[in-house]
């Protein structure tokens, strides 16, 4: 987490304003813009390029996704049970949807793919934020997209929307797919980050921001006020949203906010389909860090560390303990380790160096793979406690994203508390990257047996997980399937682990790779890191998971080798 916030400046900028004008201290100087060479940018826009080509092949399939389904559904009454199955078909053909639903001419919806939306969404009535028959007929032949949004679960990202017609050729509602932007955008910007040095934001052309490597940003208003803007990056805003192109250099909080420094940046203008336009712009704030570098702490002393901080919890009461975690320069404050406490809803209850967040929610926070950490946390603290592997930016390695190990522990029911570090030493660390696509793939995967148990059955795709040359088999991926009881129906790489009951069976963290596989999918499925035990090369590997529900208590999952 960044040490120090956009409030928080304020708060001490105002404090030395104050300091200066009584003539305690000189008033810090402002940095100068300096002149940058036109090649220096020329090298910039090739980075781009680059970076708004790759989004823009990855929208385009999208579209093209969307739309042939509408037209496979086209003569298909809205309550026909082939609906519920070419809507899993076309969620398996898109890993960055979050859903895909059917609605009705009368703005109802009629079918989704997610098993809880399908318990409270299906039925109601959801024409206030629908687009209309005249607007998706204008269209013409193409998909809509809406704008930035927050949906009805709390996730947040785009709509991409299609029409749907009878036999007779007339309008009969809408194909839709709600999208995660975040992960469209963060799996190309980490490469571009780590190859090139440059990081990605973009904005759609009212302000909003709907992607920065800060996921604190995403949803701020760029076009309000705000006490931390310089007045140069205020109006190169201004130009950046009048503008669809173009060049500039401004005065700003490098990241980790720890300083002002001037930013170069240039963007462009992506139009990802009818109805909204983004400006994707690249700047080269990921400047050296000068705050004290991060120690070696090991597992023990985290975990000791722990133990501590919960004696005193349970010791002092909830509200002392909770004054002793939120104070910077207190006894829980030691270097790079540091404890926070979240209630079990995700509101931050502690979080010493980022005092303005405490009181908010961070249920949805993710990592730039997808990994919803603070779930993740939830979920071990809400199984006793134990560690958890997540990735998080490290000043040390100039703000690029490294492994981070955290132990939880609940307090009692209503909350939890933490701490982590660095793995400095792990085989992924120091901008080792995952591969967005093979991430795609692995989503895919899944979806794709999830899709194939709805038409065939379930035993039919653990015999598929079984056969090294079924058609759900990807390079590099493995697949299996556990019961709601952790007995693994399939397993393609252990084959001698089918049948058994592997819930007890951890790795040398305590973590439960089965265990903690069925939780994650029992709140609807997602993204995961671990150890797993890698027979072939007879040792433990770090492994990313993605777990989906499929039915009947049964699990389907797939993961990665990430080292």
């Amino acid at each position: 987490m960044k040490p120090v916030t956009p409030s928080s400046i304020v708060i001490i900028g105002i404090l030395l304003l104050i300091l200066a004008a009584a003539g305690c201290i000189a008033a810090p100087e402002e940095p100068k813009i300096e002149p940058v060479s036109e090649q220096y940018y020329a090298d910039m826009n090739v980075a781009l390029d680059r970076y708004v080509e790759t989004i823009n092949a990855e929208m385009a399939q999208i579209n093209a996704s969307v739309w042939t389904a509408a037209r496979e559904l086209d003569g298909v009454p809205a309550d026909d049970p082939a609906v519920k199955l070419a809507l899993l078909k076309l969620k398996s053909e898109i890993p960055l949807a979050y859903d895909a639903g059917r609605v009705t001419k009368d703005n109802y919806l009629s079918a989704v793919t997610n098993p809880m939306g399908e318990k409270t969404l299906v039925g109601t009535y959801v024409g206030t934020y629908q687009f209309t028959e005249e607007e998706l007929t204008s269209a013409g032949n193409t998909c809509l997209i809406s704008g930035y949004t927050t949906f009805k679960n709390g996730e947040r990202g785009v709509r991409i929307a299609a029409p749907v017609y009878d036999a007779e050729g007339n309008f009969d509602g809408i194909l839709q797919v709600p999208l995660d932007v975040d992960y469209l955008f963060a799996g190309p910007a980490e490469i571009l980050k780590n190859e090139c040095g440059y990081t990605a934001w973009i904005v759609d052309t009212n302000g909003i921001v709907i992607y920065d490597d800060d996921s604190s940003e995403v949803g701020s208003d760029l076009t309000a006020e705000s006490s931390y803007f310089t007045p140069t990056y205020t109006k190169a805003v201004q130009t950046i949203l009048a503008d669809t192109s173009g060049q500039a250099s401004y005065i700003h909080f490098t990241r980790g906010w720890v300083s002002r420094d001037q930013i170069n940046a240039v963007w462009t203008t992506l139009q990802p389909g009818v109805g909204t336009e983004w400006r994707i712009i690249l700047t080269d704030d990921v400047h050296e860090y000068e705050g004290p570098e991060s120690t070696q702490i090991t597992q023990d002393e985290l975990k000791a560390f722990m133990i501590n901080a919960y004696v005193y919890a349970n010791t002092e009461g909830k509200l002392k303990a909770l004054a002793a975690f939120n104070d910077p320069h207190g006894p829980f404050v030691d270097g790079e380790l540091y404890v926070f406490a979240l209630d079990m809803d995700g509101t931050s209850l502690a979080l010493p160096h980022q005092q303005p967040l405490v009181g908010t929610s961070s249920w949805f926070s993710l990592d730039p793979t997808g990994v919803k950490y603070i779930q993740r946390m939830i979920a071990r603290a809400q199984q006793g406690g134990g560690y958890v592997f997540y990735l998080y930016p490290n000043p040390d390695e100039g703000f690029q994203h490294e492994l981070k190990l955290s132990y939880v522990i609940p307090v009692d029911n209503d909350w939890f508390i933490g701490a982590g570090v660095y793995q400095h030493d792990s085989a992924f660390s120091h901008g080792k990257v995952i591969d967005w696509q093979t991430r795609n793939a692995l989503v895919e995967q899944v979806r794709t047996m999830r899709y194939l148990a709805a038409v065939e059955g379930i035993p039919a795709v653990t015999d598929m997980i079984m056969d090294p040359a079924s058609s759900i088999q990807r390079e590099d991926i493995y697949p299996f399937a556990v019961t709601g009881n952790g007995t693994i129906l399939a397993f393609s790489t252990e084959p001698a682990l089918v049948g058994t009951n592997q819930l007890g069976s951890v790795n040398s963290y305590g973590m439960s790779f089965v265990r903690e596989g069925i939780s994650l999918g029992k709140s609807g499925g997602g993204l995961m890191y671990t150890l797993a035990w890698d027979s072939a090369q007879n040792r433990e590997v770090y492994v990313l998971d993605y777990v989906e529900p499929v039915g009947n208590d049964t699990y389907f999952a797939s993961f990665m080798i990430i080292e």
